[in-house]
């Protein structure tokens, strides 16, 4: 009989314990939605090539998306909403005129849901690749080439996809490079103005002034030789993230002499509460209180994770080889 109560015992305590650990899991992973941090796609070495890993925020663990051997990821690009990702591979790289040549090129896309793969369109061969969102439902694609029978002309091809994948205009043009130039990509412009349209930064000279319009309030901070390359709005948390290169750099071969400045301003506070300095561009993305973005270099380039509410750094995500959101930063 005393041993049947302990036996009992044993299973009562047993189920507890379990029903408490399921709890946590339960408390992590509503944390993770309710913070608005799920998921996150990124550029990571797996055997060797640039593919694609998926990083799971309640686990705190990452594991490989999508990887071909024969196919290195050149770039990521996630929609700002997450619902919807493009992305584009090649199978070899050589140099032309100085700059990378892409040959068999591919535009694959995923939808973020379903989790879903689908090859879009084989690219043709180009000199200069440059995709970009131009909003949540359109996708831009430019193949820059060296026009096959005149050597001094270069071709724009101009595709536009919306976030599903349907091909909405392909605009082609000619540009003569004795004359026009090499052709300019007029990329979407920063967000100035804060969503609640409250707020707004404005550039005069070397100085940054953040505007407050309710109540009036001005903050103004130097920024020498300095440029601004992207302007965030975490309205949750009432900051404004600001990542600032130099301009001499923008253009530099030797990338690992790039320095950037990621800076959060406090809109209630009225002052910047941290800054992260130094080697790498620190380009970011926002998801829900948490601001992620790039570090460092080449096998070392790694994502940090920072909680907005408290200022302090969540997490590092890591990957043998290097890591980063939209590609490798290179050296």
């Amino acid at each position: 009989m005393k041993r049947f109560l302990f036996l009992v015992l044993i299973i009562l305590l047993t189920g507890c314990t379990e029903k408490s650990s399921n709890k946590e899991l339960e408390s992590k992973s509503g944390k993770s939605t309710v913070n608005g941090f799920k998921e996150l796609y990124f550029v990571g070495i797996y055997a060797g090539l640039p593919s694609i890993y998926r990083y799971d925020y309640a686990e705190d663990k990452s594991r490989i998306f999508w990887s071909n051997k024969d196919e290195r990821v050149l770039e990521l690009l996630v929609s700002e909403d997450r619902k919807a990702a493009y992305f584009v591979t090649k199978r070899r790289q050589r140099l032309k005129s100085s700059k990378p040549a892409i040959e068999r090129g591919q535009l694959y896309r995923f939808d973020l849901e379903s989790k879903k793969v689908e090859l879009i369109s084989q690219l043709e061969e180009g000199i200069q690749i440059i995709p970009f969102w131009t909003d949540n439902d359109r996708f831009t694609l430019i193949i820059n080439s060296i026009d096959k029978t005149v050597a001094s002309y270069v071709n724009k091809s101009t595709q536009v996809y919306n976030q599903f994948g349907k091909l909405l205009s392909d605009n082609n043009e000619t540009f003569d490079l004795t004359k026009d130039g090499f052709p300019v990509t007029n990329f979407p412009p920063l967000q100035y103005v804060s969503p609640s349209e409250k707020q707004k930064v404005a550039v005069i000279k070397d100085t940054i002034k953040i505007q407050q319009f309710e109540p009036k309030n001005d903050f103004e901070f130097y920024i020498e030789d300095k440029e601004i390359k992207q302007i965030g709005w975490n309205e949750n948390n009432k900051k404004v993230i600001i990542l600032l290169l130099h301009k001499n750099e923008t253009d530099v071969i030797q990338k690992d002499k790039i320095s950037s400045s990621l800076i959060i301003f406090d809109l209630d506070k009225q002052k910047i509460v941290k800054t992260f300095e130094g080697a790498g561009y620190k380009r970011f993305v926002l998801i829900g209180d948490f601001l992620i973005f790039d570090n460092s270099f080449g096998r070392d380039s790694f994502i940090e994770i920072l909680n907005l509410k408290s200022l302090n750094e969540e997490r590092k995500i890591k990957i043998t080889g290097g890591c980063g959101l939209k590609n490798i930063p290179a050296l």
